[in-house]
Order: structure tokens, then sequence, then C-alpha cells
């Protein structure tokens, strides 16, 4: 119960401050051309670029109400590829410090305009994500719940700013899979505990939010992938996501892993090594915090044609190097070579792995498959 209170207290701490992304609607506001230049920027790993485009949009167009946030995010981001996570949240800090106090006057110079105090508590809820990264659980707490709070408060008075629809259905999908104490402990947040009205807004976001698509199409991507094995929806999102954001290496990788569980092994392989090739290119920093998921990839792409041994070597790398805050291809690694174990006779190492992933406890699909397979060995 406690883990599970914690991921709850964890969302709210970050379900907004990922939801920087731009659509495709013509501008519409003074400045979104140049906005939407620098978001495209550092999700094609063009991170000096989007820092440099997003400072200049902010001097240009100060009253837009996404520039500040991005701004940050870019800053956030381009520490991380080239320094490392620690330095990068004494940059977000220093950020937010500057930004939060610039939405505060807007919202008070102009408190018609919603998409202020959305920002203002995108930022709040960034700062907690920097809480976080420092395992500062009394700031996740505080910062993360004034910043629901607030998107909520927007969100309800503005059901048609549908960016908001990001992180209000993330929380509710996701307090619609933990137990009925979590869920009624949710509503104290103002948190409504169905998974399939989470799901509808998500989707909403996804077709409708102007800033928010590509996030919500991603989390959806997440959710059918690694948590439903509804790999068909995986395709459809992925397929849209390369098409419009190909330099993405995050997306070419939710496009590889859902090739190899359709079993179309060939095109996987050549999305793989395009992955290896965009990695290659990355800052030093990027480049190793990628190398173990794309070892991943290559271990279960093996798996699939039954290289065992070629499967078994490339997830042992992938599991002894990997070092990201996202567990959730190690809890499918350690799952893989569990199943290898298995077949090999290995029942005792396999248990070992099996209780390895769930220890993760990241309520991906691999936790139930891992419990399974912990009471009936895995075979082919």
């Amino acid at each position: 119960m406690r883990k599970s209170v914690v991921v709850l207290i964890l969302l709210c701490a970050v379900s907004i401050s990922g939801s920087v992304e731009v659509g495709e609607n013509p501008a519409e506001r003074p400045g979104d051309d140049l906005v939407w230049q620098g978001i495209y920027a550092f999700y094609s790993s063009e991170f000096e670029k989007s820092v440099t485009v997003l400072t200049s949009a902010r001097k240009e167009f100060p009253a837009h109400p996404a520039v500040h946030f991005t701004w940050a995010v870019s800053r956030w981001l381009r520490t991380q590829a080239y320094v490392g996570i620690k330095e990068s949240y004494n940059v977000l800090e220093e950020s937010l410090d500057e930004v939060i106090p610039i939405y505060q006057q807007y919202i008070s110079d102009a408190p018609e305009i919603p998409e202020y105090r959305l920002y203002f508590a995108a930022s709040k809820s960034l700062m907690a994500r920097m809480h976080l990264g420092r395992k500062e659980w009394l700031g996740v707490l505080v910062e993360g719940v004034k910043g629901y709070r607030g998107v909520l408060v927007v969100h309800r008075e503005n059901p048609e700013l549908w960016d908001a629809f990001m992180p209000v259905g993330l929380l509710n999908f996701f307090a619609g899979n933990m137990s009925p104490l979590i869920q009624f402990l949710a509503g104290f947040f103002g948190i409504e505990a169905d998974r399939e009205l989470g799901l509808r807004q998500l989707k909403t976001a996804a077709e409708r939010g102007e800033y928010s698509w590509i996030e919500t199409s991603q989390i959806l991507v997440f959710i059918y992938l690694w948590m439903d094995d509804d790999f068909e929806d995986a395709l459809e999102v992925t397929e849209m996501l390369i098409e419009r954001l190909p330099q993405s290496l995050y997306n070419q990788h939710l496009y590889t892993e859902t090739l190899i569980r359709l079993n179309r092994l060939t095109e996987a392989e050549e999305n793989l090594n395009k992955t290896y090739a965009m990695a290659e290119t990355m800052p030093l920093v990027s480049t190793s915090a990628w190398l173990p998921t794309l070892k991943y990839h290559d271990a279960l792409l093996n798996f699939y044609r039954s290289n065992y041994d070629k499967a078994f070597e490339m997830v042992n790398q992938s599991i002894d190097e990997f070092a990201t805050e996202l567990d959730t291809p190690l809890g499918f690694g350690y799952l893989l070579r569990g199943q290898i174990h298995d077949m090999r006779g290995e029942r005792p190492l396999a248990v070992a792995d099996y209780r390895a992933a769930l220890q993760l406890n990241n309520y991906s699909s691999a936790m139930d498959k891992a419990r399974t397979y912990l009471r009936f060995p895995y075979s082919e």
C-alpha cells in the first residue's frame, strides 16, 4: 500500500511536467512558430538549438503562455544530455526560480487567460520533478499536489482546454489501476480513480491537444505496449509518431519494440539499427543512457528468433549497464533473462530474476508475468 501511495504522489508530481509538445495546429498567437521550432529541436536531440531558439522566443514573445515553461525544460534536457542527471536538477531549479514569478505576474495581469494558470501549475509540477530527482520527498508531495490541483481547477473551469486532459487523464487512469483503498485516498487529491475514464481523457488529449499530443501519444503507447499487451493499438500510435517526428529516438525505440512484439522481425532489426545509429550521434552522456535499452531490444529480437545464447549475452549487458530513471526496460530485461534461465533448466537463477523484476514494482505487465513464472516455470 505504501508503494502505491508513493507512486500516486509521484504521478501528481510529473504528470504535467512533460506536457510541452506541439501539435499540428496552425499558429494562433504571436510566437507559436518559434516556440514550436524550439520544442521540435529538443525532441530531435538538438539541445543547443532548442535553448537558443526558446531563449530568443522569450525575448521576442514574453507573453506567450508556453514559452517560459518550455525554455526551462529545454535547459534541463540540455544539461541532462551533456552533463548528467544530477547537475540537470540544479539548472532546472535555477530556471524555475526565474519562470514561476513570471507566470504569477501574468496571472495577476490577465486572469482571464487560463493558459497562464495551466503553465504555472505545470511549472510547480516540474519543481516537484526536481525534488523527485533529489529524493526530497516532502518537496515532491507539496509541489506535486499544488501542481495537480492547479491544473484540475483550470480543467474544470475550462473544459475546452484540451491540453489539461493529459495530466487529469493520466492520474485517473493510474489511480484506477490501484487497490480500492488507494482509489479512495486518491479522491482527496481530486482524482477520479477510473481506468476507462482516464484512457478516454488521454485519447482526447492525443487527438485534440495543442501542446500535449506527443506526450499523450507516448503515454498511450506505454499503456498499450507495456501494460496491456495491446500491440496493434501501439503500432497505430507509434507509426503516427515516427511519421510526424522521425528524429525522436524515444519514438523510434517505441516503434522497434512494437515491431518485435508483432513478430515483424526484419523491420524491427532495421529500425533497431537505425536507433543504434541515432544514439551514437548524441552527446556521450545520452548515448551511455540509451545503449542499455537498445541492447534489451537486441536481446528481445534475438529471443524471438530463438537465438537464445545471443539474447542472453545482450540482456546481461543491458541489465549490467542500466542506469536510467525509467526502469521499465530493466523490469522486462530481468523477465527475459529469467525466461532464458528457465529454458536452460536453471530454476534458482530464473526465480532470482523474476524476484528482481518484482522488486521494481513499476506497474508494467512484466510484473504480472514475473508472478506467473514464479509459480509456473516459463517454457516455449
